[in-house]
């Protein structure tokens, strides 16, 4: 800065930055149309002069793929930007993460000169196609799936693209949550605008500017030192993904090795599938955001995210792969695969730097339904709800929140699903016996059941098919998740697993679901047997798990260890 680096200053305009991803974000929740948005499946950045990420809203794991889609937007936009435009896209293949996402992006002015730009996602209830919904599994090109929105101007200086909104409108199903929550993200990039332009009236542009540059550069000396600390060498994680969506459960491989070299790492995918005919295919933009996103947690939490992390990192994903694929691939189901590349760049973190992170979650699983309201007109909903996190290092996983690298999603409340759409919520809880046991035990499985009091259709996005979250040092593996469907009648039916499910329903039909739970961190027979006794209090475990799993004895009467019987059972290991 020109009159010297003045760290209390660059601490206040630091701070004042993530304020204004907070208000655009209350901006979208608050002025939002639909379900996703009031779940909080949207995120918000603010980018400098230069379209570099300075700092992200809710949700880490969508800088990487705002810091891919900003790049192209201004590489066709450039200098032509002018007051009063707003830019519209969608398009996987220019950093998106599928068709129902769908990103506003906006220039700050200040004295006539580009001072900064906004950006904002949401997940849209739909996007046309031939899902309502417009994400599955059982696509076989992106062509399928909706429609693709390229880098356009929905606003040009001011005045609406009516053609462009005619056409959306003409195509998705519930066009008017569907603007609705555009108008949401546009509001929130006006607020944003009005918050920069506070900032620099109060500090002037040398200092925001100064300070931006400082946050980033900050933000790779970090990485770098974390990076340093991790021992020299080569870490390999394969996995295998499950369903393709070609009517039964094809595996195909997953391979990512972690190359580090002093205070520089490469994160090489090669070896991993080619990209499927089915869309359950990765976006390279969405691939960065869960390889930058998990890597995150290596550096402290006062780092602001921003691009300054990825400074130190090289990604090598082959074009034509899984996980980044090229046109036309399908996209839509791509989400399953999302979190399994960050469970595995957790557990490479993991071998790489012992005892630093735990298992980053379960969950994103998803029942969007749809139909015809009595009255005419279209209704769309999706609602959105998550497992928990893994055991970590010290301490157990936390029920029922969403995975490390995704921020502050929630579930849509049943008040809402009840009073706007044609269901009831039966239930939604905890499923006792399910936690991956370890000595810091992972969440628990969750599930909600869905009764249906209009006909329509539905589909419901399911992660962890045959494979369960493994555990770490010792622990294991959490439950399964599982579906079943309830007619009318009474009767009952245990799907076949598979990602993406999709049926129609009549009044009265019913649908279950659970997600799957997490992994354990370490061996279950070193779990406190007060922390047992208090799992069993609360409804979570069972007398009899505790016994031949942690091989803790509890009275079945004070709900109180025996120690006694515990000492008899572990081999007098226990305290």
């Amino acid at each position: 800065m020109q009159r010297g680096f003045d760290p209390i200053l660059v601490e206040v305009i630091k701070n004042e930055i993530a304020s204004v991803n907070e208000e655009m974000g209350i901006a979208v929740h608050r002025t939002g149309r639909s379900a996703m948005v009031k779940v909080g499946d949207f995120a918000t950045a603010v980018c400098d002069r230069l379209g570099r990420i300075v700092g992200e809203g809710a949700s880490p794991f969508q800088s990487g793929v705002f810091a891919t889609v900003v790049k192209n937007i201004l590489a066709k936009y450039g200098d032509t930007l002018r007051p009063g435009d707003i830019i519209i896209t969608n398009d996987p293949f220019i950093g998106m993460g599928h068709l129902p996402d769908v990103a506003i992006f906006a220039p700050v002015f200040w004295h006539g000169e580009v001072v900064a730009h906004t950006i904002s996602y949401s997940h849209h209830m739909d996007i046309g196609g031939r899902f309502p919904g417009g994400f599955s599994s059982k696509c076989t090109s992106s062509y399928e799936e909706g429609l693709r929105i390229p880098i356009c101007k929905l606003y040009d200086r001011g005045v609406r693209n009516e053609s462009l909104v005619a056409t959306l409108e003409a195509n998705v199903r519930g066009f008017e949550d569907w603007i609705g929550d555009i108008d949401a993200k546009i509001a929130g990039s006006v607020r944003g605008q009005e918050e920069i332009e506070a900032i620099l009236n109060r500090y002037g542009p040398d200092a925001y500017h100064s300070t931006c540059d400082y946050l980033i550069d900050y933000a790779e000396t970090s990485m770098r030192e974390a990076i340093a600390a991790i021992p020299d060498g080569e870490y390999v994680q394969e996995d295998t993904f499950e369903d393709e969506g070609l009517g039964e459960n094809v595996m195909v491989p997953l391979r990512i090795a972690l190359r580090v070299k002093g205070d520089t790492l490469v994160v090489d995918f090669t070896g991993t599938a080619k990209q499927s005919p089915m869309s359950i295919n990765l976006p390279l933009g969405s691939t960065l955001a869960g390889v930058w996103s998990s890597l995150k947690a290596l550096v402290s939490p006062d780092v602001i995210t921003n691009v300054g992390i990825t400074r130190p990192m090289e990604v090598i994903a082959p074009p034509g792969s899984l996980i980044n694929p090229v046109m036309p691939a399908g996209t839509g189901g791509r989400t399953a695969l999302i979190f399994r590349v960050t469970d595995m760049m957790f557990r490479l973190i993991a071998k790489a730097k012992q005892n630093s992170v735990g298992i980053p979650g379960e969950g994103g699983d998803m029942i969007h339904f749809s139909g015809t309201r009595e009255g005419g007109g279209h209704f769309s909903c999706a609602d959105l709800y998550f497992g928990g996190w893994g055991g970590r290092p010290g301490k157990d996983g936390i029920d029922c929140v969403a995975p490390m690298t995704f921020g502050s999603y929630g579930t849509v409340p049943a008040e809402v699903l009840e009073r706007e759409y044609p269901v009831v919520i039966d239930g939604f809880g905890l499923v006792r016996d399910t936690e991956g046991p370890g000595e810091y035990r992972g969440a628990m499985g969750v599930f909600k059941q869905w009764r249906f009091l209009a006909p329509g259709a539905i589909s419901v996005r399911t992660n962890r098919l045959t494979q369960a979250s493994d555990g770490m040092y010792g622990g294991q593996a959490g439950a399964l998740s599982l579906n079943v469907m309830i007619a009318a009648d009474g009767t009952e039916t245990v799907m076949r697993p598979q990602t993406y499910m999709h049926l129609n329903v009549k009044p009265g039909d019913k649908i279950y679901h659970r997600v799957s739970a997490s992994g354990g961190y370490g061996d279950p027979l070193h779990r406190d047997p007060s922390k047992i006794a208090a799992d069993i209090r609360e409804g979570k475990l069972s007398i009899e798990r505790a016994r031949e799993v942690y091989k803790i004895a509890v009275d079945p009467v004070t709900l109180l260890v025996d120690t006694a019987a515990t000492e008899s059972l572990r081999g007098r290991r226990s305290a």
